[in-house]
């Protein structure tokens, strides 16, 4: 009986340090995601200016990418794209703020954690829920902003809540979390003014309090209660229960910094001369040919007339900058304290750009580089390659599937994206890759009164289009013209890319109210009605049925219908007619639509067997 006892202790024993060795040889993953960082204001990414030491190091230790698209250009439809694996089109969370009928069919623009249906779809995986399946324990401290989270209690048709699979929920910001928000940890005095609300929303009298034209510190009274510090302190104290315990862990680390206000610690701005930094060749552009026809009215930056209080921002955004890489030391350094660093995967990336200048504009909310290129840099040493560069172009909605594939988990079918393993381990770069962004724009010039007017940008080897609803169409080469200055659809050397290119975007782009074009099948012949909002149709044809394999087969034509002879798939699709002129491209030609419509100028695959 004794021996038994003895094999069966010896049997738990084994077993234990059998799950020891498992757990030890499981990975860990750091994911740290700050807020509107311009991929220009990086050490790593080739800034002379940024004090970034700790982002640098981590280029140092990993894998820079030097392509790396965020699936929109402003917070909430990023943060969702990155958490569920999908485009915003796809996943359903395609707004900043979700416009909501109210029972006096009022429309309201609604925040993150009010309401679910204005979320991600049900029903699908999120990327921390994929750790939860491979027995990590989760925790999500500092900002998420995604459309769908939800706190206990807060939607009467959703009570539980809506968690996202973290087990740990902490300092939320942006997002309606009573119990678990900033505002929570440091007290409502101290959150209004970080946020300079309320009573201190004046403080800053000359120019705008956001951009900190007079280059002052924030007014938090203690500066460790600064939101950037509260997240570092969150996230380390959840590193200390794990190196008890030993689990595995996905910690999501959310920073708000460089996001304005830009303000920050005295130390920090004391780290910069204003007088140190210029003002980018492009900041003149829009002054001197007018306003972009596809840039909301209110990121035309509105240059402070004294070049000094320019300077004075731009000297303010690289002082938040390096208060976020302070914390992103912070959370490294301890990493390494605790013994853990070795066996963790560390994630550095922003959700979007800021353009600080670029083109004349401030902020993001367009498809220009400043906005939708932003730094990607992944380092786990025992893994991948040091101080390795590649070029390869990379979406956010490749996250999930490759640390899906790093901790052996399972990528969900609805996943869009695909894994970096292979890029990552053997330093091969992708050919070919497409990658898109999208945006809900309010307040252009010639669409004055029309809400969430939807764009897309498509990035293919060096050639970058954009749609823009019912404005006019964008084409650049990035590797002859990185500043975006020459719009290449006027050139008929590049008629065929175009062409692809805006078939490709809009093909199977959908989404609320917009609707395809309508055609009907009959027999072997495609018609379709005509339109005065649509001229110039033309068909795809793809044997195989996929869009990517489609090839123009018929232009001009005026008929309104289309024989057809082969099996597969067809597509109509048209242009827009243009009738307003802007000042940016004169008199003579046309850039947006007489009357908005709700109508795609393409239709749906039409199946012929």
């Amino acid at each position: 009986m004794k021996y038994n006892l003895e094999l069966l202790l010896l049997s738990i024993g084994l077993l234990f340090v059998k799950t020891l060795i498992a757990q030890s040889e499981k990975l860990n993953v750091v994911f740290i995601i700050s807020d509107q960082h311009k991929l220009e204001a990086v050490g790593a990414y080739g800034s002379d200016l940024a004090i970034t030491p700790n982002i640098d190091a981590l280029a140092k230790t990993g894998v820079r990418f030097t392509n790396c698209y965020t699936p929109a250009p402003v917070c909430a439809p990023a943060r969702a794209a990155l958490i569920t694996g999908m485009y915003p089109y796809t996943n359903g969370a395609i707004y900043h703020k979700a416009p909501v009928t109210m029972p006096d069919d009022r429309i309201k623009n609604i925040g993150s954690g009010y309401l679910r249906e204005t979320g991600y779809h049900e029903g699908i995986i999120t990327l921390a829920e994929i750790f939860k399946q491979q027995g990590y324990s989760t925790a999500s401290p500092g900002k998420m902003h995604v459309h769908g989270e939800l706190q206990k209690n807060v939607d009467e048709d959703h009570k539980d809540g809506n968690a996202m699979g973290f087990d740990e929920t902490s300092v939320r910001y942006y997002t309606y979390f009573p119990g678990g928000h900033y505002e929570d940890e440091v007290g409502e005095d101290t959150y209004m003014r970080y946020r300079q609300f309320k009573k201190y929303n004046d403080v800053y009298k000359r120019g705008s309090s956001d951009l900190n034209e007079l280059y002052r510190p924030t007014l938090v009274k203690n500066d460790e209660d600064n939101f950037d510090m509260v997240v570092a302190r969150k996230s380390i104290e959840f590193i200390d229960k794990r190196a008890q315990d030993g689990n595995n862990f996905f910690l999501y680390v959310g920073f708000e910094k460089p996001h304005p206000p830009f303000t920050t610690t005295q130390k920090y701005l004391d780290m910069y001369n204003p007088e140190d930094f210029t003002l980018p060749k492009t900041y003149d552009d829009w002054y001197v040919k007018g306003k972009y026809p596809w840039v909301p009215n209110w990121v035309h930056s509105g240059l402070p007339k004294d070049p000094e209080k320019a300077k004075h921002v731009m000297a303010a955004y690289h002082a938040c900058v390096t208060e976020m890489d302070d914390m992103v030391g912070r959370v490294v350094q301890h990493l390494k304290d605790k013994g853990l660093y070795d066996n963790t995967i560390i994630i550095y990336t922003t959700d979007h750009g800021e353009h600080l200048f670029e083109h004349g504009l401030r902020g993001k909310h367009c498809m220009y580089e400043d906005a939708v290129n932003v730094p990607f840099i992944i380092s786990c040493p025992k893994l991948f390659k040091q101080n390795s560069i590649n070029n390869s172009l990379v979406s956010f909605i490749d996250i999930m599937p490759t640390l899906a594939e790093l901790i052996n988990g399972k990528i969900p079918e609805t996943a869009q994206g695909i894994s970096l393993v292979d890029v990552l381990k053997n330093g091969t770069e992708l050919k070919d890759r497409v990658v898109y962004s999208e945006f809900r724009g309010t307040d252009y010039n010639l669409l004055p009164k029309v809400k969430n007017v939807p764009s897309r940008m498509m990035r293919k080897g060096d050639y970058k289009f954009i749609y823009t609803h019912g404005i006019i169409d964008q084409l650049y080469n990035l590797k002859e013209d990185p500043d975006e200055l020459n719009n290449l659809i006027f050139d008929k050397k590049y008629q065929q890319v175009y062409q692809d290119m805006y078939f490709q975007t809009l093909v199977g782009w959908k989404f609320q109210k917009y609707k395809p074009l309508e055609t009907i099948l009959k027999g072997n012949s495609l018609s379709w009605r005509p339109s005065e909002n649509f001229y110039d149709y033309k068909i795809y044809y793809a044997e195989s049925g996929r869009p990517q394999d489609a090839k123009l087969i018929a232009k001009n034509l005026t008929n309104n219908h289309f024989k057809i002879s082969k099996k597969g798939s067809y597509w109509l699709i048209a242009k827009p007619k243009l009738v307003k002129t802007s000042k940016f491209y004169g008199e003579d030609i046309p850039v947006a639509v007489e009357n908005y419509f709700y109508k795609l100028p393409i239709s749906d695959a039409l199946n012929f067997n």
